[in-house]
């Protein structure tokens, strides 16, 4: 049955004998109305998800439904309790985007216990404590979804038992406590999203994090998370998405994270602590999107730059400090440009041109004024200089 994305209203079509006993009826009609869709026994699959249903699920009668494997009411209006076991034989249960309160715990004498392998209950009002909600999580789920809720405490040792978790998002909850290490997904995890919590994780990153060598999604933003990066996450090179922002690291961004070039497409590094200068490694990730907006950040009380090849957007796509004069300074990006333009590659003397943090007032045939902000002076006479000129020799 796949009735989603309609405008079907009122409760879930489930009925137990006391919602007649208001009502005179028939007892004939009570024998074809019974149990509702719970008489459908070879049902298979069931999609009530993008509709205007209201009210509580009862669930009893659904547990003869031995051959539902797909369970889908998301996107509806649904409220109370919710059992996402629901069926002896359920791969794909749905809960997301509705108004549950609370979700039972998982129970082991529960034939879906073992059966279970995509399970999304995010988007909903759910207040249960981490630890008990997730003490007995289902020991072959892929995807596990808890995303916007109200779950609160420590996440639970048994996340290590997970061998085939794949993909696992509580971001936007109430979560405490140290990070999971979730010791048996080493080869199956790629998407962890831990981010944005009311009470934040704590402690440091974990070591051997680089251990994932599948993981593709690290979000752990807007925690309480200290220390510095290791940098050995230099060698997760599936990864495309790394997010740190908003937390408490501290020390130099690692140099390390350059190795990622060719699949990190998105680094956030905003609102930490972190010191020294911007490696200029970080330059070398082509097509990634770099965010390291921080005034906490001792960058904007250094005398040193940003890496030239960040700052000319060479390789990222994008760098949201690109446009800060003191990181990114203009007429040494005006500069660059004028090297290129002109075939820089073929001067008979570049010194120091292109080089990362030499300040541009030290490249070679460069004057500037007394207090070394601005060029006065540009001089490459007789130095085999060709092709055409940069528009943006105007900003110098």
């Amino acid at each position: 049955i796949d009735l989603r994305d309609n405008n079907l209203s009122g409760q879930f079509p489930v009925y137990s004998r006391n919602v007649f006993e208001e009502e005179t009826f028939p007892e004939s009609y009570w024998m074809l109305a019974k149990y509702g869709l719970a008489n459908l026994y070879n049902l298979r699959r069931l999609d009530l998800a993008d509709n205007k249903l209201t009210g509580t699920i009862e669930y009893r009668p659904l547990y003869n439904l031995h051959s539902l494997t797909h369970f889908d009411v998301s996107g509806n209006q649904l409220s109370g309790e919710l059992d996402a076991l629901v069926t002896s034989s359920l791969k794909h249960v749905d809960f997301s985007n509705n108004k549950f309160t609370s979700l039972l715990s998982f129970k082991k004498y529960k034939q879906s216990y073992q059966t279970l392998r995509f399970c999304d209950v995010s988007t909903n009002e759910i207040k249960n404590d981490a630890s008990d909600l997730l003490e007995n999580i289902p020991p072959n789920i892929e995807q596990f979804f808890a995303s916007n809720n109200e779950i609160y405490g420590s996440l639970p040792a048994s996340l290590n038992s997970l061998s085939k978790l794949s993909q696992f998002d509580m971001s936007s909850n109430a979560l405490t406590g140290s990070l999971p290490g979730f010791a048996d997904s080493i080869l199956s995890l790629q998407e962890l999203d831990l981010s944005n919590q009311k009470n934040g994780f704590t402690g440091s990153i974990p070591k051997d994090l680089w251990r994932f060598q599948s993981l593709k999604i690290l979000n752990l933003a807007s925690n309480k998370i200290e220390g510095p990066i290791p940098p050995d996450i230099g060698k997760m090179t599936a990864l495309e998405e790394f997010d740190l922002s908003n937390n408490r690291l501290v020390n130099a961004i690692p140099s390390e994270l350059g190795q990622l070039a060719g699949s990190l497409k998105h680094l956030g590094l905003s609102n930490n602590m972190f010191t020294g200068s911007i490696p200029s490694e970080i330059g070398q990730l082509q097509g990634a999107t770099v965010l390291l907006k921080l005034k906490e950040n001792n960058y904007y009380n250094s005398s040193k730059t940003a890496p030239l090849g960040l700052c000319t957007l060479r390789n990222v796509k994008e760098f949201d400090l690109a446009t800060d004069p003191n990181l990114c300074p203009i007429e040494r990006n005006a500069l660059s440009d004028f090297y290129y333009s002109t075939k820089g590659a073929e001067w008979t003397d570049s010194t120091n041109w292109l080089d990362e943090y030499t300040r541009y007032c030290d490249w070679k045939g460069v004057t500037c004024d007394d207090d070394k902000q601005h060029v006065i002076e540009l001089e490459r006479a007789n130095n085999g200089l060709s092709g055409r000129l940069s528009e943006s020799i105007g900003s110098l």
